[in-house]
């Protein structure tokens, strides 16, 4: 579903569009590292990936399985925030 709405803003916005969303989201990870809210020690590059895996994922829930997706995905995410923002070096 992502992919298709991603296909979807891009033709109707153009790639700049969705470089400046990414561009203000690693701004965000930047920042936030900065404030200590987020772990420093992984690259804010790296971060920004992990986020896209995150959504990437819809492609493959068939493979995972639909009855434990939705909920997968809600752990998955949670454990992930956790992780990320546990800045206790």
């Amino acid at each position: 579903m992502f992919s298709i709405i991603e296909q979807l803003y891009r033709q109707e916005n153009g790639l700049q569009a969705l470089d400046f969303l990414y561009d203000s989201f690693l701004e965000l990870v930047k920042e936030w590292q900065a404030q200590g809210k987020m772990r420093k020690d992984i690259d804010s590059k790296m971060i920004m990936m992990i986020f896209a895996a995150i959504i990437n994922i819809d492609t493959h829930k068939e493979e995972i399985g639909l009855e434990y997706f939705p909920q997968l995905l809600v752990q998955m995410t949670e454990l992930i925030m956790k992780g990320l923002t546990d800045c206790s070096e």
